[in-house]
């Protein structure tokens, strides 16, 4: 674990501004999405800016609150990003609690589906074999071991009472503090047959219900934090969703490292000598070679073709389309 996950694992602290929702409630909070729903009892959620978030439960029969990365429904994971979700729980008077899913929450559309990453349970037993009608199997991602259902549930969805797809992947081992690297997860169920569609949503969630009496407790999540960009190693991420853009997903111009299958900076091939992973953008480094296909003759200068028309500066060309070779965060936008 890096020296930042163990930073915030240890003193992790709410921050920023807050709302306090007692109702159910779908809302934003510095450009951080957030929802509490209850069936019944007396409940509570406090959001924050920073994204961290606190639930409170009594007499629930199903309690649940998230907080996170909102969507427009028009781009699919690859298209977005490599994402990722730091959290740290901490768990307060929990009772009566006979199922319960933490880590991550959301929806796609086109297929409609609804899928957890739960690496914790505020419930005494891990959730079994009940939460899903097909058991793929165990299968180890991201370094961990994870049991991954499927389900085809009729009923309550983002989009009314219809047929959809339910994904679960179960953490064998539970954990309070960590990084889950929510992409990894995609990946394993596409292997699977289990499609994917469009991002709706994807949150850090804390979900509680009782078959009998009602559930009460807190789940504080003093840090949580979903992004798209490089694993931190449980790291504090700041990037917001790329959203609707194929040139910067999560930062990807600055960082080394393949990012997201990203073809115009793989490993940060931009600004490294020699071949680079078979690039052919950089192949031997023949940016600066001569007598090599990229500059045979002194090409680059011939004609002038590489800035007809002066493309390079003009807005509505293919090369600086919005200017947006100079703009950082022009190109990262929030949900």
């Amino acid at each position: 674990t890096s020296a930042l996950a163990q930073s915030f694992c240890s003193s992790a602290s709410h921050s920023g501004q807050s709302v306090k929702e007692t109702g159910n409630k779908v809302g934003n909070i510095g450009g951080i999405g957030y929802e509490m729903w209850a069936d019944s009892g007396n409940n509570s959620a406090t959001f924050y800016s920073d994204g961290s978030f606190s639930c409170s439960f009594q007499n629930a029969k199903d309690y649940l609150c998230r907080s996170g990365l909102s969507f427009d429904s028009t781009q699919t994971h690859s298209q977005i990003g490599q994402m990722f979700a730091d959290f740290k729980l901490v768990k307060q008077n929990i009772a009566n609690v006979d199922y319960s899913y933490v880590g991550i929450y959301g929806w796609t559309r086109n297929p409609l589906v609804e899928f957890y990453i739960v690496d914790n349970w505020l419930s005494q037993y891990r959730p079994g074999d009940w939460v899903g009608n097909k058991k793929h199997g165990d299968f180890m991602i991201d370094g961990a071991q994870y049991t991954v259902f499927e389900n085809d549930r009729f009923g309550p969805s983002i989009d009314g009472d219809t047929q959809f797809k339910q994904y679960f992947s179960i953490r064998q081992q539970p954990r309070d503090c960590g990084t889950i690297n929510i992409s990894a997860h995609f990946a394993q169920w596409e292997k699977l047959g289990m499609r994917m569609g469009n991002m709706h949503e994807a949150k850090v969630l804390g979900e509680a219900g009782s078959n009998g009496a009602g559930t009460s407790g807190t789940a504080d999540f003093p840090y949580a934090n979903v992004y798209i960009g490089q694993g931190n190693g449980g790291g504090a991420g700041n990037a917001a969703p790329a959203q609707n853009n194929n040139f910067d997903q999560g930062n990807q111009w600055n960082q080394g490292g393949n990012q997201g299958g990203n073809p115009w900076d793989q490993g940060n091939q931009w600004n490294q000598g020699g071949n680079q992973g078979g690039n052919p953008w950089d192949q031997g480094n023949q940016w600066n070679q001569g007598g090599n296909p990229w500059d045979q003759g002194n090409q680059w200068n011939q004609g002038n073709q590489w800035n007809q028309g002066n493309q390079w500066n003009q807005g509505g060309n293919q090369w600086d389309q919005g200017n947006q070779w100079n703009q950082g965060v022009f190109l990262i936008k929030r949900s």
